[in-house]
């Protein structure tokens, strides 16, 4: 029996080789008719209103058309996580953990501290409500 060389890989991600060394793309799985999308319901749209829309999909992480679609079916439009940090806030929060550190291990050495445990937890709640307010609210 002769030995079969796969086909060299161009790139294309899906495709897996069969018994008889031919490839074949895998497919996605098939919809239930219910799931289909095959119904269109085209609206108008100003150029500002439709700028509006990419905006926000852009913020939430989705296509245009899944934000609208998401938007007019009452689905919840959470901002995108992915958004990057705040430099400032992580390096606050940073310095909170050092000092939060530090008291720690003043404790363990046997040192009362407990008028810096109040001031901590003070600056740790303020930090933190400052990262609550910028985590991105649900767009309504």
């Amino acid at each position: 029996m002769r030995a079969t060389v796969p086909p060299v890989d161009q790139g294309r991600p899906c495709q897996r080789i069969s018994r008889v060394g031919r490839t074949t793309a895998m497919a996605r799985p098939k919809k239930q008719p219910h799931e289909k999308r095959d119904r269109r319901f085209n609206l108008r749209y100003t150029a500002a209103e439709i700028e509006h829309i990419r905006i926000e999909a852009h913020k939430a992480g989705l296509d245009p058309h899944e934000f609208a679609r998401r938007r007019t079916l009452g689905a919840p439009v959470r901002a995108s996580r992915t958004q990057c940090a705040d430099p400032a806030l992580i390096n606050e929060l940073n310095r909170i953990g050092v000092n939060l550190n530090q008291l720690a291990r003043a404790v363990n050495r046997g040192r009362d501290e407990s008028a810096d445990w109040g001031e901590l937890a003070l600056e740790l709640k303020r930090t933190l409500a400052l990262v609550m307010a910028s985590d991105g609210p649900e767009t309504s």
